[in-house]
């Protein structure tokens, strides 16, 4: 009974541990994939039930699709699945689609199957990298920005990683600050810096994941808690047996907490422009929201209701 419950307990800190890496590598797409994705279908549904989409498809998918396909497309490529067919932006009134990318695996390769779940949230990781390009290209006041950014995203690992004491104090004050920065007043006097709210919008509002786009993570995402949860048994299993002490110095290198605080500083900062995305996203829905009701009301057709 005794070894029982030790295996009970080895399995439970292996499952522990991996749910806890998940939570910690992923949680901040998780959280700001669902809202960025009920952000768009919002801001759409209002669209559909007062002028139609098509405004909305030319004024921001022109650039916002192409590069949510390029965000599925670069992650075929790095997972070695086959691009069969790729649309950047082909619009089609029929079915919906904006864009696809139709790809191919060997169903076989664990690292396919693995990629099956990046290709689905490309588009929310490479639209942060889009962003954060922007951020240093076309704001003049680039260090101020980032500096707070930097501050935004040592908030948001607190929260990662269960440290809730002040944190949605913390969180709000660098918030604001990274806002507060960004808008400053003498950048709507740059040219650069009207791009660059422009372009923004444009990929903010088309980082959201499609049904499909959900569908194809999750298959990859299984595969992905699997992996890790395998590999936490073998490393506890080391652990446990003493193998790891034979490692000597090398042994951190198989210890992802050994690698936190570049794993932070990373995760922070796309937490940081995940953030920047879901206001933008949501100002653009605010505004969208506001106009159309005022149209709706003229025409003498009633409020709006986007949510469903």
């Amino acid at each position: 009974m005794k070894d029982v419950n030790t295996l009970l307990d080895f399995l439970k800190t292996a499952v522990f541990t991996t749910f806890s890496q998940i939570v910690w590598l992923l949680g901040l797409l998780f959280v700001f994939g669902l809202v960025l994705y009920l952000l768009a279908r919002f801001t759409r549904t209002l669209y559909v039930k007062t002028i139609g989409q098509k405004f909305d498809i030319i004024f921001t998918g022109w650039i916002g699709v192409p590069v949510h396909e390029i965000g599925h497309a670069i992650f075929c490529l790095l997972f070695r699945h086959k691009i069969v067919e790729l649309k950047l932006y082909a619009p089609n009134s029929t079915d919906g689609t904006l864009g696809y990318v139709n790809h191919s695996y060997n169903s076989k390769s664990t690292y396919q199957k693995i990629g099956n779940f990046f290709i689905g949230v490309g588009p929310i990781i490479f639209g942060a990298v889009v962003l954060y390009a922007l951020l240093y290209f076309l704001v003049p006041n680039t260090s101020d920005v980032f500096s707070h950014i930097e501050s935004q995203s040592e908030s948001l690992i607190k929260g990662v990683r269960g440290e809730f004491g002040g944190l949605f104090s913390s969180l709000m004050d660098s918030t604001v600050g990274t806002l507060k920065s960004l808008f400053k007043a003498s950048n709507f006097s740059n040219w650069r810096f009207w791009i660059f709210l422009y372009v923004s919008l444009c990929v903010a509002s088309h980082m959201e994941l499609s049904p499909p786009d959900i569908k194809g993570a999750w298959r990859g995402l299984l595969t992905l808690v699997l992996f890790f949860l395998v590999f936490n048994i073998i490393v506890l299993a080391f652990e446990e047996t003493g193998v790891s002490k034979h490692f000597g110095s090398w042994w951190s290198i198989f210890k992802l907490e050994s690698h936190a605080t570049g794993i932070n500083k990373w995760v922070g900062t796309f937490g940081a422009l995940f953030v920047y995305a879901t206001i933008i996203s949501g100002f653009n829905f605010i505004v969208s929201y506001l106009l159309l009701s005022i149209y709706t009301l003229a025409r003498k057709k009633g409020v709006v209701n986007p949510f469903w």
